[in-house]
């Protein structure tokens, strides 16, 4: 099976692999030096689909000079001719770690704050001590990110998923360098990553100075630690290239696309197997996601005799050649569940953990809660009105053009 994402594999081949890039990174060091002199710096997502990453590819079309901060641990090395291999500074963080550099237990704001915690919720002391080791590595990682920025010409940083990159963004903040984040996927009330309801604004040092979102259905939709006019709508080029090259034709396909998540796996393959008890003839498309272990999905259905009913599609099949063909698609909260919605895909919203998250969505047309057979039959029966189009803003390669080429903008 295709690899789309970087999945974390600390096997020895990938770690010695982990130090021939080093070495090889040192060894064309003439390169680095070149692209650490340009003024743009592109952080990608793991994700990849034909090998882009669906996120900045067209960025990196309308921006001429740009170097893409590379972050791979042994797992992912299709370095492109602008990748800056950044492995090393993240072997000098663990090494820094090791040695006891920056552990905080005599820290007194670091300390109030476990005891908070494992007060609320009873927690252990290895809660202690992997808070202790998490806020180590994070101050490491941002000593060692400042240090290495400082070596660089680069003034805009354009991130893909700052809570995942958050050391070079707070970093890159304290330097006064532009900090961009493109969307990538949903954004809730309590999403730890996005939704601040009680800082003040411009306050949180790792999250980016400005959020380029998918649509303007997003800008409500959490307590954004920046200003309201620094999220900024440009809509997905990505979604706007497969959705200008749907197939629209009548389809007469009666299998429920059903889309999986990494974390909702169990979840969703017993609301499968209820529904399948309680009408031997419906019959299911199980998209699977790119990174659950779909050997569970396969034995689920082969101990249940589940087959017939079930044809399973794996996580590196385009997911639009799946919109196409189907009429209906139920998921938890997946970002995809937006996109199909958008390709005018009746949408059921199941009610396993993590769907509270998607109650927004519900007060649009052709959206149900889904818990049983019922449900199922009622969505069926229930003819199409007009669907929204305000989750993905049109015209998303003009907007990125006119904002990422205006130096007034960007």
């Amino acid at each position: 099976e295709k690899k789309i994402y970087n999945k974390q594999d600390y096997t020895y081949k990938n770690i010695l692999l982990t130090f021939f890039y080093i070495v090889k990174e040192f060894f064309f060091r003439n390169k680095r030096n070149t692209l650490i002199k340009n003024e743009i710096c592109i952080i990608q997502h793991s994700r990849r689909i034909e090998g882009k990453d669906v996120y900045t590819d067209y960025l990196k079309k309308i921006i001429k000079k740009y170097s893409i901060l590379h972050q791979s641990a042994g797992q992912n090395y299709n370095l492109s001719k602008n990748s800056i291999n950044y492995d090393y500074y993240s072997l000098l963080k663990k090494i820094l770690s090791l040695l006891r550099f920056s552990y905080p237990s005599k820290n007194t704001n670091v300390n109030t704050f476990i005891k908070i915690f494992k007060e609320a919720f009873s927690l252990d002391h290895n809660f202690e001590r992997n808070m202790y080791s998490y806020i180590q590595n994070q101050l490491n990682a941002c000593k060692i990110a400042k240090s290495f920025l400082k070596k660089t010409n680069f003034n805009k940083i354009i991130v893909v998923n700052s809570y995942g990159n958050q050391s070079l963004v707070y970093a890159a903040n304290e330097l006064n360098i532009e900090t961009i984040e493109l969307q990538h996927g949903v954004i809730y009330k309590n999403h730890l990553g996005y939704d601040f309801p009680k800082i003040k604004k411009n306050h949180v040092m790792s999250f980016p100075k400005k959020l380029i979102l998918f649509g303007d259905y997003w800008k409500d939709k959490a307590s954004y630690p920046i200003d309201n006019d620094q999220l900024i709508s440009l809509g997905s080029p990505y979604f706007d290239d497969n959705y200008n090259n749907l197939n629209i034709m009548k389809k007469n396909n009666n299998r429920l696309l059903v889309l999986s998540q990494q974390t909702m796996q169990k979840y969703i393959l017993e609301f499968m197997k209820k529904i399948i008890l309680s009408d031997k003839n419906t019959k299911f498309t199980y998209k699977a996601h790119p990174k659950e272990d779909i050997k569970v999905a396969e034995k689920f259905f082969n101990k249940y005799s589940l087959n017939e009913n079930v044809k399973v599609v794996y996580g590196n099949q385009n997911i639009y050649k799946l919109f196409e063909n189907h009429n209906i698609q139920l998921g938890v909260f997946s970002t995809a569940l937006y996109e199909g919605y958008a390709c005018k895909l009746k949408t059921g919203i199941i009610k396993a953990p993590g769907w509270e998250s998607m109650k927004s969505i519900l007060n649009y047309s052709n959206v149900f809660t889904v818990e049983d057979y019922s449900d199922i039959k009622k969505m069926l029966n229930t003819s199409n009105v007009n669907f929204s189009s305000d989750f993905f803003k049109p015209n998303a390669k003009k907007n990125f053009s006119e904002f990422f080429n205006n130096p007034k903008l960007f």
